[in-house]
């Protein structure tokens, strides 16, 4: 009953932190184990919750064993039917590391037919790339199925989690749950030789995640993906922009990454003067406050008059509402962001920081306001005022951007001098000439 709760708070609480959850392959995901769902880790305590929210089941965990030794979170681990598993740097130097007792308990949770999630990268990076797979999951689900004589019926299940951008509020994330991988098709490899069979898994595991995260090497390329996918979405192909079609954004995003990396091994030069332009013409952006879109055919071909007027008028229409929202909400909304950068947690902590915070700071917030004004408005008042706190929320979030927006449109249109925007133009041009060349590189 209380997983159940819990279970139904997060999945609600996600919803409204991320702007799209886009999930792609459920059906793949059995409702009953034995189960080992597997997955990639760049987002810290926001990738269980999404994996777990998404299976029928309750899922358990395997989990650093660092974590045990922490006694408030002791309880919620235990709760939680997670399994402590030593990795290499949780142990002293020269010391051995002994999971006998872990893969027992593993093994016992899925003679009960149990699920449990594992993340086979053994850390959390904020990062997108897929880093290196460790075979722990491959020896627990080998070691179990071979004292079952290959019958237990043991399925292991990747989750590939891209993120749009993992720590920020209102990003966008794809799930894609891949076909199981039955660990009974591991019998003749494993009778010929255990260890190649823990590293044929491995292999699988990682081929079957990498199909749905884009690869990079390092921080440098990965801020050139992010932005010639944010380019290339703008000028070559409007209908794969995040916030039209998140899934197909994202697909596109990795195979941007591999035409990046096919240059630069076989056109270096292509690659290099590619990177060096794609970052000076956001450099140009960042100067002049703009985005992608207003070198856009679409944003040039607009009546300038009409884009301002509308504005205009939306600003007018939901200003009440945008004040009412700003004094109710700003507090709550704030007070995660203050929180995270108190604490002085890693970078990957941020969203599930701040998500914790606002799970307890709005419904407080919004309590303390039903109660201070329930003197005087009655009952209907009352569920009037506890459907408004939270939809002024939204739609003040929704008016400070698109202030944000109009601000940048009256720079364009009254600031940027023309010819500072023909020779963006140019520049657009060009760049989208490299990547175009670049792409059809990769499929020659």
């Amino acid at each position: 009953m209380v997983y159940a709760l819990i279970k139904a708070l997060v999945r609600i609480t996600t919803s409204v932190f991320f702007k799209r959850i886009v999930v792609s392959g459920e059906r793949n995901l059995p409702a009953t184990g034995p189960l080992i769902i597997v997955a990639n880790h760049p987002n810290t305590l926001m990738d269980p919750l999404l994996v777990a929210s998404l299976a029928e089941q309750r899922i358990g965990f395997v989990a650093n064993a660092g974590l045990f030794t922490n006694r408030l979170l002791r309880p919620f681990l235990r709760y939680f039917h997670a399994i402590p598993i030593y990795r290499k740097k949780d142990v002293a130097p020269g010391e051995k590391r002994d999971n006998a007792e872990a893969f027992s308990k593993c093994h016992a949770y899925l003679e009960q037919g149990g699920t449990f999630l594992i993340f086979p990268e053994g850390s959390s990076l904020y990062e997108i790339n897929l880093r290196e797979i460790k075979t722990g999951t491959a020896r627990i689900a080998l070691s179990y199925e071979a004292a079952k004589g290959f019958t237990g019926g043991l399925r292991i299940i990747p989750v590939a989690l891209d993120y749009s951008d993992a720590i920020q509020f209102r990003s966008m994330v794809a799930i894609t749950v891949e076909p199981p991988l039955e660990v009974a098709a591991y019998k003749t490899a494993f009778l010929r030789d255990e260890e190649e069979a823990v590293d044929l898994m491995t292999a699988d595991i990682r081929h079957a995640l990498a199909k749905n995260v884009p690869s990079t090497t390092g921080k440098e390329q990965e801020d050139l993906l992010v932005k010639a996918h944010a380019f290339y979405t703008a000028y070559a192909a409007p209908d794969a922009d995040l916030h039209v079609d998140p899934r197909r954004s994202l697909e596109l995003r990795k195979q941007l990454a591999e035409a990046l990396h096919h240059i630069r091994g076989k056109q270096p030069q292509l690659y290099t003067e590619t990177a060096a332009k794609l970052l000076s013409f956001f450099d140009a952006l960042d100067h002049d406050h703009l985005t992608p879109g207003f070198y856009t055919e679409t944003f040039l071909q607009k009546n300038k008059a009409l884009v301002c007027t509308g504005y205009l008028l939306e600003f007018l229409i939901l200003l009440p509402i945008y004040l009412f929202g700003l004094i109710t909400n700003y507090v709550p909304y704030i007070l995660p962001s203050l929180v995270f950068k108190a604490l002085r947690a890693e970078l990957e902590y941020k969203a599930p920081v701040q998500m914790v915070v606002g799970l307890i700071t709005f419904p407080l917030f919004y309590a303390l306001d039903l109660w201070v004004f329930g003197h005087w408005i009655g009952t209907w008042g009352l569920v009037a005022l506890g459907v408004l706190l939270p939809l002024s929320g939204y739609i003040t979030l929704f008016y400070w951007t698109e202030l944000q927006r109009f601000a940048r449109i009256i720079r364009f249109l009254f600031v940027v001098k023309r010819e500072r925007k023909e020779a963006m133009l140019g520049e657009r041009d060009l760049i989208l000439k490299h990547m175009l060349e670049a792409q059809r590189s990769l499929t020659q």
